[in-house]
This record gives structure tokens, sequence and C-alpha cells, in this order.
């Protein structure tokens, strides 16, 4: 039953990690692919390194919290983190809106839907399903493009060079600050978790594992289409586009996905704030992402 519980968890925190390091494909450029053979390294170091963050954050019990400044001022930190990721995610929602919807103001409808959606799946029950659907999507996703072998055709086309390409040290370190940012978000999805219902350990093992199965084919496919693909602001769409108006669809579908299971988690996190008792801070933070985002889209309505 604790397997079981645990799995859940695990999946609750890929739910909760999806928009923010997994989805776009330029964070496995930026973290990974363009320090080449040592990317491989690197991702195992992430997916290590990710493991014991959640294991720890899963250790923690909120009833244990200490009250003192310094824990004050955390809080405030993870906050704010959540509303600039639930801002970044609602303007991908609008991206993605515009691309797919044949209706005028289709941003302010994509962000909107993706909102409205966001909030029904955080008020009506647990993320772990939506997590399961995203990491055998994106899995699936990303094997299909490392074992298709056609070049990807770029209208445009700019000279490529990775200063850190070969270099484990620098693999290494971008692999801790992939790992330290998504374990952030990961908190989000284990906020539903009661303390000592799953076994923090087991359950770091299980993130990692799941992590892994999403990096791993992720990587292999950037890598395998070549330089000019990895400085592509969103690769996965250059290489989605060899199998047509599909690929397109999957991609659109994929990074919407993705971007409503994030923010249902950071706007988990804030609206739980709002029945506790610093309902005064989760109100500015929403306002802060809501502005943010705001910022983000002048232009774009």
């Amino acid at each position: 039953m604790r397997e079981r519980a645990e799995w859940r968890a695990a999946l609750s925190v890929m739910a909760a990690i999806a928009g923010v390091g997994l989805s776009s494909g330029r964070e496995l450029v930026l973290f990974f692919a363009q320090t080449k053979g040592a990317a491989w390294a690197g991702v195992l170091a992430a997916c290590a390194l990710f493991g014991v963050l959640t294991a720890f954050v899963a250790a923690r019990s909120d009833a244990c919290r200490a009250r003192g400044g310094l824990e004050r001022a955390a809080e405030a930190l993870r906050l704010l983190f959540a509303a600039l990721v639930s801002a970044f995610m609602l303007t991908r929602l609008g991206e993605v809106g515009a691309l797919t919807l044949p209706v005028r103001h289709g941003y302010l409808f994509g962000a909107g839907f993706g909102l409205l959606s966001a909030l029904i799946i955080g008020w009506t029950g647990p993320g772990w399903p939506l997590g399961l659907v995203v990491t055998l999507g994106l899995s699936a996703f990303y094997i299909a493009s490392a074992l298709d072998g056609r070049p990807a055709k770029l209208y445009l086309r700019g000279e490529t060079e990775f200063a850190l390409a070969g270099s484990m040290a620098a693999a290494l370190s971008l692999s801790a600050a992939y790992a330290a940012m998504n374990a952030v978000a990961a908190r989000w999805g284990l906020r539903g978790v009661r303390p000592g219902t799953v076994d923090p350990v087991a359950l770091g093992i299980k993130a990692a594992a799941l992590m892994a199965a999403v990096l791993v084919p992720g990587c292999a496919a950037l890598m395998r289409a070549g330089d000019t693909v990895l400085i592509q602001r969103l690769p996965w769409v250059v290489l989605s586009a060899r199998w047509g108006i599909a690929g397109f669809w999957l991609c659109a579908g994929l990074s919407g996905l993705c971007a409503v299971a994030t923010l249902s988690a950071a706007l988990g996190l804030l609206t739980d704030r709002l029945r506790t008792e610093r309902r005064a801070l989760a109100v500015y933070m929403l306002t802060g992402g809501l502005a943010v985002f705001c910022i983000l889209s002048f232009g774009r309505f």
C-alpha cells in the first residue's frame, strides 16, 4: 500500500515539474545538450540529485516547520517562485492558444482556458493521474524523436559553437542547478502527501527514475538532431515538424498539457496559503503573478 502511495507521490512530482524543466526542450539544451558528450554524466547526476532533494523535501513535515524569520523568508521565496512560474505557464498557454485556436484573441482564450483547466484539476483530485499522462506522453514523444533519423528542416541556419562542449565540470554544475530548480517545484506536487504515508528515500528513488525516463530519450533526441537544432528557442517544434500536421498538434498538445500541470501545482500552493495565516502574502503573490503575466503578454492580445 505504501509503495503505491510512493508511486503516486512521484507522479504528482512529475506533474509539478513538467512545465518547468521537461517539456519545451530549451531547458534540456541549456542544462545538458550544449555540453555534448558530458551531457550523459549531467543527466545522470541531475536525476540522482533530484531524487535526493525530493526525498529531503518529503521528509520535512509542515507541522514541524520552524517559525523563525529565516523560515518566513524561505516561505516568501517559495511563494514568489510559484507566482513567477504561474505567470510563465500562463504565457505559454497563451502562445499555444494563439497557434491553435482559429479565433480572434486566441492568446487570451488559450491563457484563460488553461487557467480554468488548472484550477479545476487542482480542486477536483490528486495530481498523480495527470503526472502519469505527462510522463508517458513526454517519454514516448522523446523516444520517437530519438528514433527518427530524418534530418530536421530549418529555414534559418546559423553557425553553432559550444564553449562548454565536453566539459564535465560544466555538465555537473548545470545538472545541480537543474535538479535544484525542479526540486523547488517538486514540493508543490507533495503538498497533499501526509507525513508518514511514504518513505522519503523510496520516493526519491522513484522520482529520479521517472525523471530519467524523460531526460534520457530527450537528450538523445536533441544530440542526434544536430547542432543547428540546439540553438532554436523551441527545438521540439522543429523536430516534430518532420511528422507534418500530426507533429504540430502533438507538440502543441503536450506543451499545453505540461503547462497546465505545472500551473495547477503552483496555484495549488498559493491557494492553500489563502486558507492559512499567510493570506495577505498569498494575495500579494497572486496579484504579482498576474502583473508579470500582463507584462510578458504586452502587445500579444
